[in-house]
């Protein structure tokens, strides 16, 4: 359930969790070519690529296209709205019009579920957009300018044939001079009074006194074929004024990262307007948190949940070995994948993130949490659909927290699949439908059939 396997999932990239064990046996192969699947239950096939069937070589067969470039939406987008938005104001039909989807659909389930969603406000699009026509340092052009120089550039260099890599080499060394210009830039001092006035409107308190997470939402991100998990700079924690005005400058820098250009701007027609809009949520530091996705994932069954849960917060989207249920339709909870991670993170009042050590000596989700999962999990099933704004039926990827065992939701989002490689038919092939009524024994050695 990590943001990691998400993106795999929805690019049809075959991915699959191993072992040392796994990873001493595969060294000796290092530097071969070989043949990788993995099917929708989780069986591995990996094999030298010159063992490979008619069959195996006709699905990796090289296909050489022209590679599709798509134009950023921006029909609906409003950079004339400068004033912050609280969450209680958003619907998620104000995504990509003043904000992303992040804030418009936090704002959405805010007012459905008022008790689970943390206080927050958004900086819009057009704020972000504001602050690059300033000057920026070391030239005699504003931000806007630069970066409009930039793709422009590109563009010219593609029409006179330059490689593709001395294209991308020119166009990522000006997007880190323009990011590290963004970064050092002041922030207009209008803006800096606005933010201690909603501070103190939405926490009810100062500014540099509650400690809240920085996280950024673009127009370009959890589109209806594409998610974006993980994708976008999130600086967690942060309390003293310095450190979140900083991270406002960060946030705003990063659509100019290598890691954005490689997954965005290089394939936009319009890559100046990817813009992001901030939002500033106050910290809840969860006993426990996790993703719950509202399809069974390991069964196929849409009417099972998945959840996966770690000790403390970011649990389970960041590559952890989490504990992992599948909540059946007929009230069953199997466990699927013991939880095997040895730290967790917790979020000090003084700001940053602290990491501690855990034991396994317990579950981390009760039978109480489970059945509280349950609930939440027919209440978005029931209410999300149908709500407007809200384009997706589901299943949806769900980011959320338990703290003294109530719920807090982080996000929800489409769960996106590649619908291509999953009716693959030689990956439906590798996975025979177990026999009904299985029973395995712990504590005997297996049988050659059960294995």
């Amino acid at each position: 359930m990590s943001h990691v396997q998400l993106l795999a999932r929805n690019l049809g990239i075959p991915n699959a969790a191993i072992s040392i064990r796994n990873l001493n046996a595969l060294a000796p192969f290092s530097g071969n070519t070989v043949f990788y699947a993995v099917s929708p239950r989780g069986k591995v096939v990996m094999k030298l690529a010159s063992d490979m069937t008619t069959q195996e070589k006709e699905l990796v067969e090289v296909r050489k296209r022209k590679e599709e470039r798509v134009r950023v939406p921006t029909g609906k987008i409003d950079l004339k709205s400068v004033e912050l938005a609280g969450l209680m104001e958003l619907k998620a039909s104000d995504s990509g019009r003043v904000c992303g989807p992040k804030a418009a659909n936090l704002g959405q389930l805010r007012s459905l579920f008022p008790d689970k969603v943390a206080p927050g406000f958004v900086i819009p699009f057009g704020v972000f957009r504001k602050f690059m026509d300033l000057p920026m340092t070391g030239t005699d052009e504003t931000f806007w300018d630069f970066l409009h120089a930039t793709f422009a550039q590109t563009a010219k260099e593609m029409a006179d044939g330059r490689s593709e890599e001395e294209i991308e080499v020119n166009v990522l060394s000006r997007l880190s001079r323009l990011q590290e210009a963004v970064k050092n830039a002041p922030l207009p001092s209008e803006l800096i009074q606005k933010l201690r006035v909603r501070f103190r409107e939405v926490f009810g308190d100062e500014m540099g006194q509650v400690p809240v997470f920085i996280r950024s939402d673009t127009n370009m991100e959890d589109l209806k074929e594409f998610t974006g998990a993980g994708l976008n700079l999130t600086v967690p924690n942060l309390l003293k004024e310095e450190d979140i005005l900083q991270g406002i400058r960060n946030v705003w820098a990063s659509p100019f990262r290598e890691r954005s250009y490689r997954w965005r701007q290089k394939y936009l027609l319009n890559p100046e307007n990817v813009y992001p809009s901030i939002l500033i949520l106050k910290s809840v530091n969860v006993d426990k948190s996790g993703v719950m996705i509202t399809t069974g994932v390991v069964s196929s069954e849409p009417r099972d949940t998945t959840v996966a849960f770690n000790w403390g917060v970011g649990g389970a989207v960041d590559g952890q070995a989490a504990e992992t249920y599948l909540l059946q339709y007929d009230n069953i909870d199997t466990l699927t994948i013991p939880a095997r991670e040895p730290t967790f993170r917790s979020l000090p009042q003084q700001g940053g993130v602290e990491k501690s050590a855990t034991h396994f000596g317990k579950p981390i989700l009760s039978n109480q949490d489970r059945q509280q999962l349950r609930k939440l999990d027919h209440e978005i099933r029931s209410r999300l659909p149908g709500t407007p704004g809200v384009e997706s039926d589901g299943p949806y990827d769900v980011e959320l927290g338990l703290l003294n065992g109530s719920i807090w939701l982080f996000q929800v989002r489409p769960f996106v699949e590649n619908k291509n490689a999953r009716s693959t038919t030689y990956l439906h092939a590798m996975d025979p439908e177990p026999p009904k009524n299985l029973s395995i024994s712990m504590s005997q050695k297996l049988t050659e059939q059960e294995q």
